[in-house]
């Protein structure tokens, strides 16, 4: 070891060991000059005889060298060093191409970097990351399935594998806050979590205390907090005398015992205000208790020495045990292990595809980039024929030579490698922009740690070797005697190698083009399609009724009240409340059609819907095909119901529109194993319903799909969560009037969000929105790369054949000859590679065909428009080098060769 670091000193300053050697060397010369001195020989005789037994001072020394060194280590420095002074000489090819290099490789970091911190990375802020694990249930399909609570107090008191068993809400809750002095409520957004959180992450508190082993788990026995830093520093400006103050969370008092560590925002991508125990009335749900019920996640840390794989197999146990014991509510039971991250487990494969799709985007960018300096690299190795010829002549190994060139070019790449890190950060900052804002806090920074730092170096020093070996071996196959005549053997090949990454070139970037030509188009139709109501100039505020202390009883009447008040407002044409808006969540019903099965012989049918006041249909415009909308008779007089007029075709086919007015649907009780339920509502159930109308269907905000709906009256069945629905005469924000009519009505009831419902996305749109802003960026930068390969093979091939074009023009070839030879050669290349290209976007078009919102995979406005585009960008390309071609005249050509 000592033998190594000492070789690695002298190849880190080789100054000092050429010193060191030269006195070695000079202290042999000395002995053996004595040595022949004593033999009587003069000093002059005793100096030449010394040198002639030592060998050439230069080759000793040489020898010397490498015994105390690395020598390919030793050699890299040199090639590096010797690299630096080629790209000094050649400032706008190391600028070009560096620049060029620098985006692709600075993209594909910010998409590695998404995807390291959403899926690989865990929660910050916790102590031995590398232990936490999540348990799932799983049952083969995508999506969250939450675990109840009493398996997951099952799971804590039976695994021995696990340190501890932790769970948390599946979802942010809304919270009406009130602090002493404040005159209102406001609403904020908790984390419901068992007492042992804190301590199984070791999450430690900037102040006070977090949840401990002093808290007790029995219901109401703790109402404590804990604030996040965040929050802390909002509402509080990190006053530290908070610990111990009282704060009122849905009307109920609750105790301030800490902030947490500034570094932890929670285990996901939601980021709490505050923390608070999951066994506080205010805060247990309906069914909290049942073995049934789907509460929430769970999360563990590992013992030390346990793998995953370990733990995996003993849940799997654990899940049949569960099973066995409680055969009706635990029937089909799976419990999954997976290393934790701020994705949970049944949302990872969709993140990870969609992150995939992202960077195959960018990674086309980088071998685009790629090509270019592999095409620049052949010319230059033409230029550099001769110094390679000479190096082989003087005795370099081809091998040799093949490293030196291989090392320039990994020197270019290292340097567009720090270029493109720097670049990443910008360029994050951009993809966060192109987010929609969300109706929760979320923590999604991006940071650039040492894995993405590690991954950027690797992808450099991968795409340097397969950019610079052609090249390379191209250099390196020169021939001697024809390279120091000056001969042109060879260039013929050099040249159809950079035509075909030239064609490449173009290929990847009409690739780029007409994707991102797709998901624009894909986008604006989403933008513009008839989703069945008229979301323009809507006002949609979200309120939980809860927050502000109401009942069933209560509620009802608010929301009335609520909304006669808001259709009074300046500027306000129509009003109304619904369970949600058109284009947000839906609410999952079981129905039941007297007289009817389906055709798997069930006798209920599921349906998804609304619970709406009346003139719902009117504010959001969603035209009622034949009957009446809910009046205010409804809830007091006989159950009725709306339903679309797909879910008319379902439930009675054959049946006209008109024929199912009067017509029944018995109300099911509905319990998903999910627990992802509509409004309580049991005693509503086995309930029949009169359909009184018949609604236009609605287009899913997300696919375009049309799907079955069912609208209930909202004096039949209540729900706490309410969307109040305001359109505006002339299309005006009135949130600010909304916000003050509720506040003077109830200070006590908080907003929980307010937008309109144009800015209501679904997830894949949002998805649709960061693929196409992408797209069409990478798809600007390729169309830029490849007119810049257009433009450098075409002037490099008029350069070649200067003489050709010079003897043409003195047999009497016209400038349109000229023009017609150089604009037909390169425009044979965009014609190749956009034919390439063409096709490669065909197959990307039909993988993306569920995404298009009916933009046909091979749409010919974008194909078409694509096509045209490359042809122009060759012929722009071409303009320099044509005119460069035009002005040959036949003696330069001549004189100059």
């Amino acid at each position: 070891m000592r033998r190594v670091l000492l070789r690695l000193m002298n190849v880190m300053g080789p100054a000092r060991a050429e010193r060191e050697a030269e006195r070695e060397i000079e202290a042999h010369l000395a002995l053996i000059k004595e040595d022949f001195q004593a033999r009587g020989m003069t000093e002059a005789e005793a100096q030449r005889r010394a040198r002639l037994s030592l060998g050439g001072l230069q080759q000793v020394k040489e020898r010397h060298g490498d015994a105390r060194t690395i020598v390919w280590l030793d050699d890299a420095r040199r090639d590096a060093g010797y690299g630096i002074r080629v790209l000094r000489r050649n400032p706008i090819f190391a600028l070009t191409a560096t620049a060029s290099l620098a985006i692709g490789i600075g993209a594909t970091a910010t998409i590695f970097g998404a995807a390291n911190a959403l899926l690989l990375r865990t929660a910050p802020g916790v102590s031995e990351p590398d232990r936490l694990v999540e348990i799932t249930e799983t049952n083969g399909s995508f999506g969250i399935h939450p675990m109840s609570y009493p398996n997951l107090l099952d799971v804590r008191d039976r695994a021995t594998t696990l340190e501890g068993v932790f769970g948390y809400d599946l979802n942010l809750r809304p919270m009406s806050l009130r602090v002493q002095g404040d005159a209102g409520a406001e609403a904020i957004f908790g984390d419901v979590v068992t007492m042992n959180y804190f301590t199984v992450l070791g999450v430690r508190a900037a102040i006070g205390r977090v949840f401990g082993a002093e808290d007790s788990e029995r219901l109401d026995a703790s109402p404590i907090v804990v604030l996040s830093d965040r929050f802390w520093e909002r509402r509080f400006a990190k006053n530290s005398s908070v610990v111990g103050q009282t704060l009122r969370l849905n009307d109920h008092a609750f105790t301030i015992v800490g902030v947490a560590a500034s570094d932890f925002h929670g285990t996901t991508v939601g980021s709490p205000d505050v923390w608070v125990p999951a066994g506080e009335t205010p805060f247990v749900d309906r069914g909290y208790d049942a073995r049934e019920f789907g509460w929430g996640l769970a999360g563990a840390r590992l013992k030390p020495g346990v793998s995953v794989g370990h733990a995996a197999a003993e849940m799997n146990a654990l899940a049949r045990a569960l099973a066995r014991d409680y055969p009706a509510e635990n029937r089909g039971l799976t419990l999954g292990v997976s290393r934790s991250s701020p994705i949970p487990a049944g949302l990872r494969l969709l993140v990870a595809g969609f992150l995939t799709f992202l960077m195959m985007l960018v990674s086309v960018v980088l071998a685009i980039a790629c090509a270019n300096v592999a095409g620049v690299l052949l010319a230059r190795a033409a230029a550099r024929r001769r110094e390679m010829a000479i190096r082989l002549a003087i005795g370099a190994g081809r091998g040799r030579l093949v490293r030196q060139l291989l090392v320039e070019t990994m020197v270019l790449f290292a340097v567009a490698c720090a270029a493109g890190l720097w670049l990443a950060h910008g360029m994050t900052a951009l993809l966060l922009s192109t987010l929609p804002a969300f109706p929760i806090p979320v923590d999604v920074s991006l940071p650039l740690d040492g894995r993405v730092t590690a991954f950027t170096i690797g992808v450099s020093l991968v795409t340097s070797l397969l950019s610079g070996l052609a090249p390379a071996l191209h250099a390196s196959k020169a021939n001697v005697v024809d390279a120091l005549k000056d001969g042109v053997q060879g260039a013929a090949e050099r040249l159809r190698a950079r035509h075909g990454f030239v064609v490449g070139q173009v290929a990847f970037s009409v690739l780029l083009v007409v994707t991102a030509g797709l998901l624009v188009r894909a986008l604006g139709r989403a933008s513009s399609v008839d989703q069945g109501f008229d979301p323009h100039g809507v006002e949609a505020v979200t309120l939980d009724l809860t927050l502000g202390g109401y009942t069933r009883e209560s509620g009802p009447l608010f929301v009335r009240d609520l909304v006669g008040r808001v259709r009074e407002l300046p500027g306000v044409q129509a009003a109304a409340a619904a369970f949600a808006a058109p284009n947000d969540r839906l609410t999952g019903f079981s129905l039941s059609i007297p007289g009817r099965t389906s055709p798997r012989g069930e006798s209920s049918v599921q349906a998804v819907g609304n619970i709406v006041t009346p003139g719902f249909f009117a504010t959001t415009r969603i035209e009622i095909v034949a009957g009446r909308d809910f009046n205010s008779d409804d809830g007091s007089a006989r159950p009725v119901v709306i339903v679309g007029e797909s879910a008319a075709r379902q439930f009675w086919p054959g049946a006209r529109v008109q024929d199912v007015l009067g017509r029944e649907i018995v109300w099911n009780p509905f319990i998903d194993r999910s627990g992802q339920t509509a409004p309580p509502h049991a005693a509503f159930a086995g309930t029949t319903l009169t359909v009184v109308g018949v609604a236009r269907d609605l287009r899913s905000s997300d696919a375009g799909d049309v799907r079955p709906f069912v609208y209930i009256p909202f004096q039949q069945q209540y729900s706490p969560d309410v969307t109040l629905l305001a359109r505006t005469v002339h299309g005006e924000r009135v949130a600010n009037d909304l916000r003050t009519l509720i506040a003077r009505m109830n200070p006590n009831l908080p907003i929980v969000s307010d937008r309109t419902l144009e800015e209501q996305t679904g997830p894949v749109v949002v998805q649709l929105r960061v693929a196409a802003a992408i797209a069409a960026s990478v798809g600007a930068v390729g169309l830029l790369l490849a007119g810049i390969g257009i433009y450098g093979v075409t002037a490099y091939a008029v350069a070649r054949r200067a003489r050709e074009i010079g003897i043409r023009v003195a047999v009497g070839a016209r400038r349109a000859d000229v023009m017609a030879l150089v604009i037909g050669e390169a425009m044979s290349l965009v014609a190749v590679g956009a034919g390439a290209g063409l096709l490669l976007a065909s197959g990307v078009g039909h993988l993306l065909g569920r995404f298009l919102y009916g933009v046909p995979p091979l749409d010919p406005l974008t194909f078409a428009s694509s096509a045209l585009l490359f042809i122009a960008v060759g012929l722009i390309a071409c303009y320099v080098p044509v005119r460069r071609a035009m002005r040959i005249s036949a003696m330069e050509a001549l004189r100059c060769d």
